[in-house]
């Protein structure tokens, strides 16, 4: 861009290079990019490049982009957790350990999983191990019911 239409590339358009770059498996040279860019990269830049590192098991990488990550946006449970991840896959327990009491010292929680489902115009709301549902019994007995005709079609 600079040499032959005389412009100077943007943060976006950095950011979707260095994203390109991760995708296709070459998160080192995307790191080099990140970090010779004449402009400060920002948190999504380094998001995407630490999804990028899980993706592609760059482990050192990983905790590199990490930190540099958590000096811009330390209250992002998001990132601890992909860190995390990225430990756990490659089996680096002691790892996991460290980012969990990362997020400990910080007060950071994983919200609890919600689903809902809209029957006839009415939401109905579920989060994980909640039991106050009204309807709790009959939706756990058509579960169980369904599950159970899962199993037998596969054996």
């Amino acid at each position: 861009m600079e040499k032959i239409h005389d412009m100077q590339p943007n943060a976006e358009q950095y950011a979707c290079v260095v994203d390109l770059l991760a995708r296709g498996g070459r998160v080192r040279e995307a790191y080099s990019l990140v970090t010779k860019m004449p402009i400060e990269a920002n948190a999504s830049l380094w998001g995407s490049l630490l999804g990028a590192c899980k993706i592609h098991h760059e482990v050192e990488l990983g905790r590199i982009v990490a930190s540099h990550l958590f000096k811009i946006k330390a209250d992002d449970i998001g990132n601890y957790i992909v860190l995390s991840n990225l430990y756990a896959a490659d089996a680096r327990w002691d790892g996991v350990m460290e980012v969990r009491k990362m997020m400990k010292n910080k007060d950071l929680k994983k919200p609890e999983g919600c689903s809902w489902i809209e029957v006839e115009r009415k939401h109905n709301i579920f989060v994980a191990g909640d039991c106050s549902h009204p309807h709790r019994s009959i939706i756990y007995n058509t579960l169980s019911t369904l599950d159970q005709q899962i199993k037998d079609i596969c054996n």
